[in-house]
Order: C-alpha cells, then structure tokens, then sequence
C-alpha cells in the first residue's frame, strides 16, 4: 500500500534556500485554443510560408543552398558567431530594394589624402549550407527561451533586469513602430512588475529577445554588448542541442512590416561553405526595387495579420 500524503520539494539543480535561481512559481496557462490549433493545421499546408507555418513549423534549408546577406562588409560572415540571411528571391529583392541604399566612400590615394568620392553599393554576402540546417519556428525558439529562463539563473535575471535585456537600444527605440513589439516590451514590463508570467507571456516576450538579442555591437556600451552577448550564446548553444543551425528571424518575417519568406538568424557557423562576396550596383538596386514593386502590387506577400 502505497501512502500518498508526502511533501517533496522539487527545485532547481544547485538552488540553495533563501536564493532565487529562477521563477518562483510555477508556470500556467498558455496553450493553444482548440479554434487556433484548427487554424493551425488548416493553414499547415496551405501556403508554405503562411505566417502559422513560420510560427508553429521548423524548415529545413537543405544541403548546398545559398544563403546570401547584403553588408558593406563583404568579410560580414568571417570570424563571426550569428549572421542574418535569407534563401528565396523573393527577401533578397526586398531586402536590396529597402536596405540597399548607396553611399559614397571617400576615395584616397596613396597618401591618405582625399581625392574624390565612389558610389557604391553593398556586397551581397553569399555562403553554402555544408549540409541541412534545421531552422527553429518561432515556437521552438520560444520553448527553449522558456527553458532557459526557468533553469538559467543569469538568464532569468538578464530577462528581468530592466537595465540588461530592456535597455538595448534596438529594444527601446526601433521597435516601438511594430505593435508585436510593443506588446512585448509591456509583457516584460508588467511581469518585471511582479506579474506571474503564463507560458503565453513569455512566448510574446521571446519575440523582444530575438529581435535585440542577435543585434549586440559596436553601437552599444562594451560591458552591456558582452551581456548581451553572453545571453545570446547560451540560447543558441540550448537550440544546438536540441538540433538547429539557425531560426527563424521573427521581425523580418511576422511583425517589422517586411514580412519575409525566409528570413533567418543562422548561428551554425560550420555549417557554412564562404563563397565568393560580390558588390551590388545601382542596377541591382533599381531591378530589385521593380521587382519587389511589382510582387507587393500583385499582393505576394503574405498580409495576415498576427
């Protein structure tokens, strides 16, 4: 006969009494409703890069694809641990349409003196998948978020230190215009507050940390670009682990007005054959730009609101 009436203490691996190494309560709430599990598969098969696919589906960029990324870098992906990339047509005629504005470079001669100005464009960046690179959906990156944020102390707290995670610039400024955002930041804010958090909540605040997390850089203060930095790593070594090269770029594809195909963050960077960089022009520009006219006129994006 077994004898129920017990009291077990179930914590964290290390926690010792009277130290906080993580959420204090237990998490609740969050689940899908039977109406948007219907949704979900309804629309599963439908249109392949339909916004509940990128939420709820992982893809897989297979074995020899390129992935390109326009920097006035072309060494971007050298040396470096993440890099923002996509692999359809469709995102690299919008993103050289949008974001591939000229600048003019002084040109000096070999004196350092200034002799004139050059008109140029950025370089389209390209590497090769080594092999397939499993691409986490935007449910997968948050159930690893959650994970960390239960059982990583420094990671809890990074989460919920409004002078860390919240203080990123891009996290402050740039995003306020997209409404995916700023129901993020609020999320954040009323559980830094001292509002339990449903799984539900921390889903809608992971959409803030892939946003500012991968953006850590020169731009920002040097200690608060290593603390950013240090997070990002452990979330992208827990989704190693559980498999993925990359995931999915949630602004670019759901809530920055982009909307995307295939917009990633690849963080396998041994997954990675470098190819050779090429420089854009102005014609590249102006037939990307018609292109992407053209397609947005024929309504090929995706326009579901989320």
């Amino acid at each position: 006969m077994h004898d129920n009436n017990y009291l077990a203490h179930h914590g964290i691996l290390g926690q010792k009494w009277g130290k906080r190494n993580g959420p204090p309560y237990p998490l609740k709430g969050g689940s899908y409703s039977r109406s948007e599990e219907k949704a979900i598969i309804r629309d599963r098969d439908k249109n392949r890069n339909s916004i509940y696919n990128k939420r709820h589906y992982d893809k897989m960029i297979g074995e020899g694809t390129v992935l390109k990324t326009l920097s006035f870098d072309k060494d971007r992906t050298k040396n470096a641990d993440i890099f923002f990339a996509t692999y359809e047509q469709n995102d690299i005629d919008r993103y050289r349409s949008r974001f591939n504005q000229p600048w003019s470079p002084w040109v000096k001669d070999e004196n350092g003196n200034v002799i004139g100005v050059d008109i140029s464009c950025k370089w389209d960046v390209r590497n090769a998948a080594k092999h397939d690179i499993k691409v986490a959906s935007e449910d997968a990156g948050a159930k690893a978020f959650m994970d960390l944020w239960e059982k990583d102390r420094d990671f809890y707290n990074f989460v919920m230190d409004p002078e860390r995670m919240d203080a990123h610039p891009y996290a402050g400024k740039r995003h306020q215009k997209f409404e995916g955002f700023r129901d993020a930041e609020n999320t954040l804010h009323e559980v830094q507050n001292g509002r339990p958090p449903t799984e539900k909540d921390l889903h809608t605040i992971y959409r803030l940390f892939n946003y500012a997390a991968p953006l850590s850089d020169d731009t920002m203060d040097k200690r608060m670009a290593n603390d950013v930095k240090r997070q990002q790593l452990k979330f992208t070594k827990e989704l190693k682990r559980r498999g993925y090269g990359a995931m999915l770029d949630v602004n670019d594809s759901m809530y920055g007005g982009l909307k995307a195909n295939a917009p990633v963050i690849v963080f396998d960077m041994d997954a990675l054959i470098p190819q050779e960089a090429k420089q854009t022009t102005i014609k590249d520009l102006v037939g990307s730009t018609l292109l992407d006219k053209g397609r947005e006129f024929l309504g090929v994006y995706d326009k579901v609101d989320v």
